[in-house]
């Protein structure tokens, strides 16, 4: 069975029931939906009248992505695990090409593509050959609605995601890569194929600015995955790599130092 964890707040009334709508869809039935809302429970609750799917409703009361997220990967039941958006959606045949996936290869962990098919883009540079035992270099370029994980073989997928990081925490992303990163260093191996697996809207088009935040809170970032010593250097080559579109380049780079000295990576 695959386990889908949706976190949500029950403030996207279309994109849950579109979510719902393209599993319903699914042409390969053995799967579960663990929702967690941290709002709006009992509307979220009336989501679920016309699914035809297996789920799980938690219901709590603290906000944050990560949060949600360790709520729910306590409540697993299937052999393969993946993370959803309440605003991404699948293709019909997206749990059968999993399930198939797994049964064929001996993956541990598998990341693969997601789409946007109204701008016809996609969200990420993927590389276009598939690629066993992935480099820390193309982690840092998944994301969460991307990885699979076979939980039979890798039993620390429940070491779960630093709550200090992803939407609704102080640090707004990277929770995704510090988890992947995390099973990574213990020894998992991480494949990549180039399947796209989910459709998610683009969030922007184009060229632009950089915020200063999230600039600022790579600095945490790459100190958690990278470690004090070799943290602050990949943060300085980010700033570099970055600095045709960051505004208040100083101003970033020091207030991104001093985020970094203060953050405590245990």
């Amino acid at each position: 069975m695959i386990s889908l964890i949706v976190p949500t707040l029950g403030e996207r009334d279309k994109e849950i029931k579109r979510l719902f709508q393209s599993l319903n869809r699914q042409t390969y039935k053995n799967f579960e939906v663990i929702v967690v809302s941290q709002d709006n429970h009992e509307k979220v609750e009336s989501f679920f009248n016309d699914v035809n799917f297996k789920y799980q409703h938690i219901k709590i009361n603290k906000k944050g992505l990560s949060v949600a997220r360790n709520a729910a990967i306590k409540k697993v039941r299937g052999d393969i695990l993946t993370f959803s958006d309440d605003d991404c959606w699948y293709k019909e045949d997206s749990m059968k090409f999993i399930n198939e996936f797994f049964k064929s290869n001996k993956s541990q962990i598998a990341v693969f593509q997601h789409f946007d098919p109204d701008t016809k883009k996609y969200p990420k540079n993927y590389p276009a050959e598939a690629k066993n035992n992935i480099s820390k270099k193309r982690i840092l370029n998944q994301s969460s609605i991307d990885i699979f994980i076979n939980t039979q073989i890798v039993s620390d997928y429940v070491i779960g995601f630093d709550e200090r990081f992803g939407v609704g925490s102080k640090y707004n992303s990277g929770e995704e890569n510090i988890y992947l990163m995390d099973l990574y260093k213990k020894g998992y191996r991480i494949d990549y194929y180039p399947e796209i697996v989910s459709y998610h809207p683009t969030k922007f088009d184009g060229i632009r600015s950089l915020e200063f935040y999230s600039v600022v809170s790579k600095a945490p970032l790459f100190k958690r995955l990278f470690g004090p010593s070799l943290g602050i250097f990949v943060y300085v080559a980010f700033l570099a790599k970055k600095r045709k579109i960051i505004d208040k380049k100083l101003h970033c780079f020091s207030k991104g130092l001093k985020e970094y000295l203060d953050f405590q990576t245990k």
